[in-house]
């Protein structure tokens, strides 16, 4: 029976490998593989014997497609095998490499036209939306302005983070809708929403927001910040804004949390995707300050601050153990 399930997790592991390098797996398989990789040390194992394979077989498709002295047969003649596909002849034909079609959100987005924000991976922008109204969008966030007629009157923030600035001069308030909640600003304030994954945050820069769950309501005051999910709001609690809010002058900085937190947070700004493969590598506490510029080397980054293996695969996928 163990050794079925050493078999098992053998097949996987190699399906896996496939997959991360065929170019096409999303940011979903990453979370997916992160889970697999933890959930087992016997997939933790496997994947690392399959990762060994993919490293070892660069010498040996080079060997493998460089000609024999002597061989001057034409260069359209001879058939040049790329490592992916290598992997894939050397694993099986068991194991074979699925293509997921991928949608173009961009298109859908496009095709809904009227009252749609948003930013692409690394991307931030700034958008007036009505007179005295200004929102700083961060990287992958999702804007659903909303309103009568043409008069915007709110937002639905659907997923990424955002600062929501209104003027003093402003008569009226804005409203933002985070799932089930709303918050409130008042003319004056500068409030900060995020939505990631199942976890939103408010966080207050200026003036006050009222943040409203069901029937409980929570005032967010300057320097403050609140944390709700389906479960309810959590107590207000002290924050520096500009510690908090370091993307908006470009910047991310961590203070003493799990570098797998850490990882997923760059992943927002980059393409591909970071997997941490080892628990303790992912426990370990960061203190860390990185600039969007560094993103298209933070991998490197971390594996020499943190002595971690680095495997580079298509895409801008690391697996780092």
């Amino acid at each position: 029976m163990g050794t079925t399930r050493i078999e098992e997790s053998e097949r996987q592991a190699r399906a896996w490998l496939v997959h991360l390098t065929s170019g096409t797996a999303t940011r979903e398989d990453g979370e997916a593989f992160r889970r697999w990789c933890l959930s087992s040390e016997q997939h933790a194992e496997a994947f690392a014997r399959a990762r060994r394979m993919w490293e070892d077989l660069g010498p040996a498709i080079a060997a493998h497609t460089r000609p024999e002295r002597g061989d001057h047969a034409p260069q359209r003649h001879r058939v040049r095998m790329g490592r992916r596909a290598f992997v894939t002849t050397a694993i099986g034909a068991s194991v074979a490499a699925v293509l997921l079609a991928r949608i173009d959100l961009d298109r859908v987005f496009r095709s809904g036209g009227v009252g749609r924000l948003r930013t692409a991976v690394g991307e931030q922008r700034r958008v007036d939306v009505v007179p005295g109204v200004t929102v700083e969008m961060n990287t992958a966030t999702d804007i659903a302005l909303r309103g009568t007629g043409k008069a915007v009157t709110g937002m639905r923030l659907r997923s990424g983070e955002a600062v929501v600035r209104i003027d003093a001069s402003r008569k009226a308030g804005f409203v933002v809708d985070i799932g089930d909640a709303t918050v409130a600003s008042t003319p004056g304030s500068a409030v900060a929403v995020r939505c990631i994954d199942s976890e939103s945050v408010v966080t207050c820069l200026d003036g006050q927001a009222l943040l409203s769950l069901g029937s409980t309501e929570s005032l967010v005051k300057p320097a403050q910040q609140v944390s709700f999910d389906a479960r309810g709001i959590a107590a207000a609690v002290a924050v520096n804004p500009d510690t908090a809010l370091a993307w908006r002058n470009r910047v991310l900085i961590y203070d003493n949390q799990p570098l797998a937190q850490v990882v997923a947070d760059i992943n927002r700004y980059r393409p591909g995707r970071i997997v941490i493969t080892d628990r303790a590598l992912g426990d370990r506490r960061v203190h860390a300050r990185f600039t969007l510029d560094q993103m298209a080397d933070v991998a490197t980054l971390i594996q020499d601050a943190y002595g971690a293996h680095a495997t580079h695969l298509p895409g801008g996928w690391v697996l780092l153990s």
